[in-house]
């Protein structure tokens, strides 16, 4: 759910919590006002039935002074007064009840009957005393209501002001801290590290792109790196041409006459000998050095490429003699593909002087080339020690190694070759506890 989904059903329910307690604090209103206009209507109903009685007291007192003579002038007043007062009743009556009682008494007036009219008002006082007692019990339950719905809507609005604070703080405050405290690693150079924000909202699709971001920049940083050390090695292959490679054509042109002018069983030969490897072996590394320096530029032609490997096998048997390592070859034809023939022939001989290197005396060596979808994958495996997880990236790094007379350029090498040819060179573990597998990709048409 997105940040602005939250937010939104965080304002619907802040608005529906205030709409109810609107609501209840309306009825509550309501409720008051209705009792309250009941309970000052009962007794203006009883003060009217009071003066209607005492109008038909006075009526009655002054019939019996004079009744002819009393009775004639005082109809017409007293009459008014009555018919006032029993309109008064009558209008203000609320309840059936109360108007057939009222009616009631209108009939006794009407029949001048002081009895019945007694007992009428008896009737409707005690309707009157009956309804103000009804509505002092429903007072009592309004006021305990009133005291609910006050400690409802007090409880509604606490807990909407908490879980307004808890949502804010795990919706915003908690993701931009986390969001600040992998910037502020980050700020330190510590590319590699992610921030770790889960969840489909904007803040999350934040860190995610913070994260490509960071990966980017590490990329970059590591191009520029790369660069930095190829602008190097050209500068370092130049000196070193110039200032090492005559002078170690020398010395090997020096030890290799010797040994022409020695016997056999001469006991300086030995020594000789090892001038001369040791010569060769500087001059390779010079080699590599200067082809590392400079870019690699492709001769394409279509070739078979179960060929080539064949041939890589075939060039290492010297080597394999020496150190009795067995080569299992799983060659499947693969088809015209346009590549450079002696690159690639470059990139498995040097994969495989690796594996011979790495695997046992009387080891095996597994090399195979496959078809698939798309690409031909060749497979170096050997029966090593392996390669520990940390170490295989920075096996393609310049001057990476671990082997006392490594350069540590092969690999770096071979990955600029393989990717010249739009494919990948990566390291696997062979088996859970020892091997190591590298696997080489090249894209077909």
């Amino acid at each position: 759910m997105t940040l602005r989904a939250r937010l939104t059903l965080l304002f619907l329910g802040a608005l529906q919590a205030t709409f109810l307690c609107a609501v209840a604090a309306y009825w509550a209103v309501g409720s008051w006002q209705v009792l309250v206009e009941d309970l000052s209507r009962i007794p203006e109903q009883g003060v009217r039935l009071d003066r209607l009685l005492d109008v038909a007291a006075g009526l009655e007192r002054s019939a019996d002074r004079d009744a002819e003579r009393i009775a004639d002038r005082a109809s017409e007043r007293v009459g008014q007064e009555l018919d006032d007062a029993l309109a008064e009743l009558r209008r203000h009556a609320q309840s059936r009840d109360e108007g057939q009682v009222v009616e009631r008494v209108a009939a006794a007036v009407g029949a001048r009957d002081p009895d019945a009219l007694r007992a009428a008002a008896r009737e409707l006082r005690a309707y009157y005393d009956g309804e103000l007692q009804r509505h002092r019990r429903h007072a009592d339950g309004l006021v305990g209501t009133s005291h609910a719905l006050v400690i409802a809507i007090v409880v509604i609005v606490i807990a909407a002001f908490l879980a307004f604070l808890v949502a804010i703080r795990a919706w915003l405050v908690a993701p931009v801290r986390v969001l600040e405290r992998g910037m502020k690693v980050m700020r330190t150079g510590d590319l590699a590290h992610r921030i770790e924000l889960g969840g489909t909202d904007e803040l999350a699709r934040l860190a995610r792109d913070i994260n490509q971001m960071a990966g980017s920049l590490a990329r970059i940083q590591q191009e520029l790196v790369a660069s930095e050390r190829f602008a190097l090695l050209g500068e370092l292959g130049a000196y070193v041409a110039h200032n090492i490679r005559n002078p170690l054509a020398s010395i090997r042109a020096t030890a290799q006459g010797e040994l022409v002018d020695l016997s056999p069983d001469d006991p300086h030969r030995g020594a000789f000998e090892d001038i001369v490897r040791a010569c060769d072996r500087l001059a390779a590394w010079v080699t590599d050095l200067l082809r590392s320096a400079s870019p690699v530029q492709l001769e394409r032609r279509e070739g078979q490429i179960d060929e080539v490997v064949a041939r890589c096998a075939e060039l290492a048997r010297p080597r394999l003699a020496e150190t009795g390592v067995e080569v299992a070859l799983s060659l499947a034809p693969t088809g015209p593909v346009p590549f450079d023939e002696a690159k690639l022939e470059q990139v498995v001989s040097a994969v495989l002087a690796n594996a011979i290197e790495a695997s046992p005396p009387q080891g095996r060596v597994e090399m195979s080339v496959a078809s698939e979808p798309g690409a031909v994958v060749v497979r170096v495996v050997d029966e090593g020690p392996g390669i520990p997880p940390t170490r295989r990236a920075r096996l393609f790094t310049p001057f990476s190694t671990s082997k006392p007379s490594g350069t540590g350029i092969g690999l770096w090498l071979s990955q600029k070759i393989i990717s010249a040819h739009g494919g990948s060179i990566s390291l696997h573990a062979a088996r859970p506890e020892k091997g190591t597998a590298v696997e080489i990709r090249l894209p077909t048409p």
